[in-house]
């Protein structure tokens, strides 16, 4: 894995552990849904990344991590979410 790739993955999962720890989360069949509803060029923004890097790191974590059409995301694994980053 590239070395700007991992720390993407990183930046994201702690965006999304904040994100959830600030604004909540529900549960859902799936896992945890956050409550907020983010685009994908928030997320880029905030993680400093570029709108087509976002897309694909969220299908590149599809294991651990669901972006639904609206801003619905969906953490079905925390865990594998973490280890991904390692």
């Amino acid at each position: 894995m590239r070395q700007q790739n991992f720390r993407a993955i990183v930046r994201l999962e702690h965006y999304l552990e904040h994100v959830a720890a600030t604004q909540g989360t529900v549960a859902v069949a799936e896992g945890e849904a956050l409550r907020a509803r983010l685009t994908y060029y928030q997320i880029a923004r905030a993680i400093g990344i570029t709108y087509k890097e976002c897309v694909r790191l969220f299908k590149q974590l599809q294991s651990g991590v669901n972006y639904q059409r609206g801003g619905k995301i969906t953490v079905t694994d925390w865990q594998r979410l973490g280890e991904m980053k390692e």
